[in-house]
């Protein structure tokens, strides 16, 4: 994992160092003002990163187009009004904007308006967005500008983007993101939720309906697959790449075959993997390290599910 902390009152080195982690641009404070407060900590893993930024003080940043990745901007607090690709957006706590790495930006903003930012490499959201289609990407993906952050799918996604920033700033060896299976599921799940959560310029090729001539036999394919590769780090993405489907047709055929969804599969393959190594464990042994060995990044969630599945929480099996 990388980071960066950058604290600064001068201009020119707020404008370098804010570029060091995006790109080239400008950066002009309001008029009659000399001076910036910037405050920057920066953390990435993979293909993927938080960067928690505040001027301090009302400022205008003109940005070249992106080139290499994507902009989730979310303010904190204030306001940012953003001019991209055409468009205008009022940006607040409630409305985050999207640049797309194809065009320039004109950002004004506010005195006072710290904002969180992801970020995801332009490849990195191409290659998740060519596994939920099941085929290549052959074009552009542009997002809308303007991304409204009060549907339960936005939610759900800064939920995950706030787990990530938490964990990207712990210290060496104390992040469930130091493992690189870990990681690299999360950073594919985050890219896919947002994919889904705001709309781009295959939104509606994402929405088809989902058909398949041999919906069972698709099913058996996947179901041995996840059996064998359980333990690696495989997504739902990952299994309908190798069938050669959108996840969206996995996903209709797992509800067809078997009233659940691959991701549930996956999950129950994990589980019980996880309950026969703790049963099989000796001294010394661990439940975190043997939740994280089998995929498990969000420790209290993958608690419930065990508890759920096998009337027992996971250190009562371990203690047996």
């Amino acid at each position: 994992m990388d980071a960066a902390t950058v604290r600064t009152d001068d201009v020119e080195h707020a404008r370098a160092e804010v570029g060091r982690v995006f790109c080239p641009h400008r950066l002009i404070p309001q008029s009659g003002v000399r001076d910036v407060r910037l405050r920057m900590e920066a953390r990435r893993v993979g293909g993927v990163g938080i960067v928690d930024l505040d001027y301090g003080r009302a400022v205008r940043i003109q940005p070249a187009p992106l080139e290499n990745f994507y902009l989730v901007q979310i303010p904190r607090e204030g306001s940012t009004l953003v001019r991209h690709a055409g468009h205008t957006v009022t940006s607040t706590p409630d409305v985050a904007s999207v640049l797309s790495p194809y065009d320039a930006s004109d950002m004004h903003w506010s005195e006072a308006s710290p904002h969180r930012i992801f970020y995801a490499d332009r490849q990195a959201v191409h290659r998740e967005l060519a596994r939920l289609l099941g085929r290549p990407v052959d074009g552009p993906v542009r997002f809308d500008v303007g991304m409204t952050m009060s549907t339960a799918t936005a939610q759900a996604w800064t939920r995950g983007v706030d787990f990530l920033a938490e964990e990207l700033s712990q210290p060496a060896d104390a992040s469930l993101l130091d493992h690189p299976q870990v990681a690299g599921r999360f950073e594919q799940a985050l890219i896919g939720k947002l994919l889904l959560a705001h709309r781009h310029t295959y939104t509606d090729l994402l929405a088809e309906p989902a058909h398949h001539p041999a919906p069972g036999r698709l099913v058996r394919r996947a179901c041995a697959l996840i059996k064998d590769h359980h333990g690696e780090a495989l997504t739902v993405g990952d299994v309908a790449e190798a069938l050669g489907v959108s996840v969206r047709t996995l996903q209709d055929c797992f509800r067809r075959e078997l009233q659940t969804t691959p991701t549930a599969y996956l999950r129950a393959c994990r589980l019980d993997a996880v309950h026969q190594a703790l049963r099989a464990a000796g001294p010394g042994a661990s439940v975190t390290t043997i939740a994280l060995q089998h995929g498990f990044a969000h420790l209290g969630r993958f608690a419930t599910e065990y508890r759920t599945r096998f009337g027992e929480s996971p250190s009562t099996t371990l203690r047996r």
